[in-house]
């Protein structure tokens, strides 16, 4: 009996253990199985990303690289057939503004100089496919701003003797800037240009607008507000639509009053115009090259008076906002004989 009971137990053991072994394999079994299939579910999603173009972080950065290799020699290839290209055609100056995109380049008495785009200064907002050169030369907006206002004109002095300003209206000339005088470079003395009042009265007779600009050659603020002062008397009160401007620009020659002003100076002095004219109740203007403005001034801190920027090329250069465009010295116009330099004016409608 007892010996039958131990058989008994034996069997039960067994069977347990055997129902136990049994469920692990069934359960190993089923793990191996979802494993399966999740990894065919990864692999599947992975084939899936490597179809519609995704990558691992490694070949990501790997194409990457290569990118920015890829763009950097097409970039390299571009700037030097830029450079090639503007040397060629004798742009040395040119030349090496391409290639310093972030600088403002300029050339004075064979020395080159390069100063950065300050990012506190109000930008040109214009794009180069902005403007067009028409068959005889002259500029035209051809943006897509419908407010912006672009009008032609011309700037005159002595220079271009006795005028027919009715042929300059006939021609498409909606405003003409007058020389109202000069100081001189070596003494200081103010001068009336001698076609000042003729060419003013002239102008406005033929229904052209009219604006004034005066040469200066003032070196310290007094003399600035006397040159300011000159042309609102030769004014004598008339009502002009266009700015009063100072011209300013710096002589080569170390016999010049102005050769060794400061831009702190410079700016004082352009100040010092712009605030007499403005208290007149006329509207100043600051004319100059590129270098005035880059160099000789500060514009950051007259950014309140509008740029009549000199520039004899095309695209403008000028990286900031300007209002007027002097963009040729050597224009053709009825009525005017030999050259006379070209303007447009920006403004809105």
């Amino acid at each position: 009996m007892v010996k039958n009971t131990k058989i008994l137990i034996s069997v039960i053991f067994l069977s347990l253990v055997s129902v136990f072994s049994l469920s692990t394999c069934i359960a190993l079994l089923l793990s191996n199985a979802a494993t399966k299939r999740q990894a065919d579910a990864s692999q599947s999603e992975l084939d899936a990303l490597e179809s519609e173009g995704y990558y691992t972080t490694a070949q990501a950065q790997q194409l990457m690289d290569q990118a920015v290799s890829e763009a950097m020699k097409q970039a390299g290839d571009e700037l030097r057939n830029e450079f090639r290209k503007r040397l060629e055609a004798g742009d040395k100056l040119g030349a090496i503004r391409s290639i310093f995109p972030d600088d403002i380049v300029t050339e004075y008495a064979g020395q080159y100089f390069f100063k950065p785009i300050d990012p506190n200064v109000a930008r040109n907002p214009f794009s180069p496919e902005d403007f067009v050169v028409g068959d005889d030369g002259s500029i035209s907006y051809a943006g897509m701003d419908a407010n912006i206002l672009v009008t032609r004109g011309i700037d005159v002095s002595r220079s271009q003797g006795d005028i027919d300003f009715n042929k300059v209206k006939e021609a498409g000339i909606d405003f003409v800037m007058i020389r109202a005088g000069l100081r001189g470079s070596a003494e200081g003395q103010l001068l009336e240009d001698d076609y000042f009042k003729t060419n003013f009265a002239k102008a406005q007779k033929a229904g052209l607008e009219v604006g004034v600009y005066f040469y200066s050659q003032a070196i310290d603020t007094t003399e600035a507000a006397e040159e300011a002062q000159f042309v609102i008397d030769l004014l004598n009160g008339a009502d002009i639509t266009y700015p009063i401007a100072i011209d300013l620009e710096q002589i080569s020659s170390s016999e010049a009053r102005t050769s060794k002003l400061s831009p702190q100076l410079y700016s004082e002095i352009a100040n010092a115009f712009c605030q007499k004219i403005d208290e007149a109740g006329y509207r100043p203007m600051i004319q100059g090259g590129i270098r005035t403005f880059s160099e000789l001034l500060d514009i950051e801190d007259l950014q309140k008076y509008p740029v009549w920027i000199v520039y004899h090329g095309f695209p403008q250069y000028y990286p900031y906002e300007f209002g007027m465009w002097q963009y040729s010295k050597s224009g053709h116009i009825d009525g005017i004989e030999g050259d006379v330099s070209l303007d447009i004016y920006i403004g809105t409608k």
